[in-house]
């Protein structure tokens, strides 16, 4: 609890958030950005459930429905099988996701 002289007890809790929040999507799309051109094993999962033709995978470390994913760019559905582990390059970042395309 706060008390109401305090600075936390200045902005409502959701305003506090939201700026939290807002400053935390801005250290990761730092972060993701400096990702760019690196090369890392990805482990195909399959098809994303938003579409049946975006495939998704992680990376070691990302634990499925917890953390951000790994989509595949410029690949062939017809090669991806999943549990198979792939050389990628990162080529881009949305949000706390990666974009990668198969070497």
């Amino acid at each position: 609890m706060t008390e109401k002289s305090t600075p936390a007890a200045a902005p409502p809790k959701r305003k506090r958030r939201n700026v939290l929040m807002a400053e935390q999507k801005r250290i990761v799309a730092r972060a993701q950005k400096v990702r760019v051109g690196a090369q890392v094993d990805v482990m195909v999962d399959g098809p994303s459930p938003e579409h049946e033709l975006v495939w998704r995978g992680r990376l070691a470390g990302q634990a499925p429905e917890i953390d951000p994913v790994v989509y595949f760019t410029d690949a062939n559905p017809d090669a991806l099988r999943p549990g198979a582990l792939l050389r990628a390059e990162i080529v881009g970042a949305r949000e706390y996701d990666l974009v990668v395309r198969p070497l």
